[in-house]
Formats: C-alpha cells, sequence, structure tokens
C-alpha cells in the first residue's frame, strides 16, 4: 500500500514535470521562430550622403585690378570770332567804268549805279560803237528784237525810248498819268517785264507788272524802231 502510493506519487510529479517542460519547450521554441523572423526581415539602414568639405586654406584667387590710364583732355583753341560788319546806313553807289563785252555780236548793255543815278554802257558789236546814257532814275531797259533801239522804264513810271547810236533817250509815256498801273499809283517799287510783239519795224511794247499781275501793250514811236 506504501508503496504503491509513492509510486504514484512519483509518477504524477514526472507526469507535472514533463507538462511543464513541455510547455516551456514549446514557448521557447516559438520564441526562437519569431526571432529568426526578424533578423531575415531587417532593411539596412540608409546610408547617409557624404558632404564634402572645401579645405579650409584654399580661396578663390582675387582678380588683380588694372588701373585705366587718365585721359588728359584736349583744349581746343577758342574760336575766332570774326567782326560783325559795320552797317551802312545810307547807299553809296560805285560806279563800274569797264563793263564786259563778251555778249557780242549784237548790242552789249552794262548798267552801273552812281551817285547822281544808273548808267547805260552800250557797245553796238557790228561796228565797236561804244557810248554812255545817263544818269537815268532807277529802272530797267530792254532791246527791240532788230538790236535797232533801247526802251527804258523808270520804277516811277515814265517810259523813254531811243534808237541805237543816239545819245539821248526820248520820253514816250507816262504810267503815273495813267493811273492804270496799281503799283505806281501806290507809288510802291514795281517788278517789269519787258517784251515785244509785232514784226519790223512796227513793234509793239508789252510792259506786265508781276507784283500786280497787270499788263498793257503800247505802240511806239516808228521812227525810233526804224
Amino acid at each position: 500500500m506504501y508503496n504503491f502510493f509513492q509510486e504514484f506519487q512519483s509518477d504524477f510529479t514526472k507526469e507535472v514535470f514533463l507538462r511543464k517542460n513541455k510547455y516551456i519547450f514549446s514557448a521557447l521554441t516559438l520564441a526562437f521562430l519569431l526571432n529568426a523572423c526578424n533578423l531575415g526581415a531587417t532593411k539596412p539602414e540608409a546610408s547617409s550622403p557624404q558632404t564634402t568639405i572645401a579645405p579650409a586654406n584654399t580661396f578663390a584667387p582675387v582678380p588683380s585690378l588694372t588701373s585705366t590710364p587718365i585721359v588728359t583732355p584736349t583744349v581746343s583753341p577758342s574760336a575766332t570770332i570774326p567782326p560783325s560788319p559795320t552797317l551802312t546806313l545810307f547807299y553809296n553807289p560805285t560806279a563800274t567804268t569797264t563793263p564786259s563785252w563778251s555778249a557780242c555780236p549784237g548790242i552789249v548793255i552794262a548798267q552801273t549805279d552812281t551817285t547822281k543815278g544808273d548808267m547805260l554802257h552800250i557797245l553796238r558789236c557790228e561796228d565797236n560803237l561804244k557810248y554812255d546814257l545817263g544818269p537815268l532814275a532807277k529802272g530797267t531797259y530792254a532791246v527791240g528784237p532788230n538790236n535797232k533801239f533801247i526802251v527804258y522804264i523808270a520804277f516811277d513810271g515814265r517810259i523813254f525810248a531811243a534808237k541805237i547810236g543816239e545819245r539821248q533817250l526820248r520820253f514816250v509815256f507816262d504810267l503815273a498819268a495813267e493811273k492804270i498801273f496799281t503799283i505806281i499809283n501806290k507809288k510802291l517799287k514795281p517788278s517789269f517785264s519787258i517784251s515785244f510783239v509785232g514784226e519790223e519795224p512796227h513793234y509793239q511794247l508789252v510792259l506786265i507788272e508781276r507784283k500786280y499781275d497787270q499788263k498793257r501793250v503800247y505802240d511806239l514811236p516808228v521812227q525810233i524802231m526804224e
């Protein structure tokens, strides 16, 4: 009886021990397996980027300063101011005593202004006849188409004519008395244009005043035109 009890107790103790050891063994096995799984799944740590540090004693070269040469300004010589022209308060005409005869053949006339009035220096090329007409009041002139007569019109409206070779002009018309040309009525300086129409020996004088655009035709004495 005693032996049976001890044997039973011994067997029970062994069974309890085996059961405990079984549980411990199972727990250790499970822990080992879990640890193995964790080791296989471990990811490698990402390596941090390397930072390159320049040496402390390395410096960038400093560009050398190139001095710009100083330009010396060139002082230009001061401009020479011409003297102001002297104003003439009165007109002092100068007579020309030697006209140019380069227009021959024909009739050559040179007009000059003198203190006494205008002078006409006339040259007839066919016989080299030279003479002067004047002094005359300020005016303008024209030679007839046949080179045998001259007409002179003063700016005051008086018209003169003469044969080439005559030393005196003949009075022909007075435009101021006619009171036709506006410029003459206003006693202003006219701008006359002189021409001739007709056939030798009967020419007519065509007189145009440009400023007022007025025109008149005059018959000339036949004895002057022949």
